[in-house]
């Protein structure tokens, strides 16, 4: 069963009687879609993913210089001493604790500029949805993404309205939310995490 039809469920069970009278009202937005559509998100975007570029570009170098003398000591091994080669399997040990450090630093570089770039769109986009469902008394929206949501009529979709409003310049204003307003959807997808190093030995 879906996450949207739980819900379903479970709105229809605790709503009153009183209120199941009145007519029920539901849309949905593809918040991914109207990031990647308006052009605060393609600007956001296009800059998340040069920083993504260049850690890869960083890490991958890390990891080519691992390779290699990982591939050096296994040709020398049977030609150099024992302390020798313990010497390097320790150096190879180094460097890979460093390239693993070196992944997770920019892993949560990365996570931290995509919360900082994306998060103030959402919550402009936030104040637009609230504004939408205010203005066609809504019951409720959801996030297409977030709500696992598998089928729904054409005719639900913001979508469209929520790019046209937000490059229009809607929603820049701050201040509380209209009443009964809640966050849509969850956690955002962001520039993928920098290929993983190789695994400590």
């Amino acid at each position: 069963m879906t996450r949207l039809a739980v819900l379903a469920i479970i709105f229809t069970t605790l709503v009153s009687p009183a209120a199941r009278a009145e007519d029920v009202k539901i849309g949905y937005v593809d918040l991914q879609r109207a990031v990647a559509e308006t052009e605060d998100g393609r600007k956001a975007r296009a800059m998340l993913k040069k920083d993504f570029d260049q850690k890869q570009k960083e890490l991958d170098e890390q990891q080519e210089a691992l390779k290699k003398s990982m591939e050096d000591l296994e040709k020398k091994r049977t030609l150099l001493p024992a302390d020798a080669v313990r010497s390097k399997e320790q150096e190879i040990q180094t460097t890979m604790q460093k390239v693993q450090q070196t992944y997770m630093r920019h892993q949560q570089e990365l996570q931290g500029k995509e919360q900082e770039a994306l998060g103030k769109i959402f919550e402009r986009m936030q104040r637009i949805v609230a504004k939408i469902a205010t203005d066609e008394n809504l019951t409720m929206v959801f996030d297409r993404n977030g709500a696992g949501l598998v089928f729904a009529k054409p005719h639900l979709d913001l979508s469209n309205d929520l790019i046209r409003r937000y490059n229009a310049g809607e929603g820049r204003e701050s201040g509380p939310m209209p009443a009964g307003a809640k966050p849509v959807g969850g956690a955002k997808p962001g520039p993928a995490a920098p290929a993983k190093p190789p695994a400590k030995k």
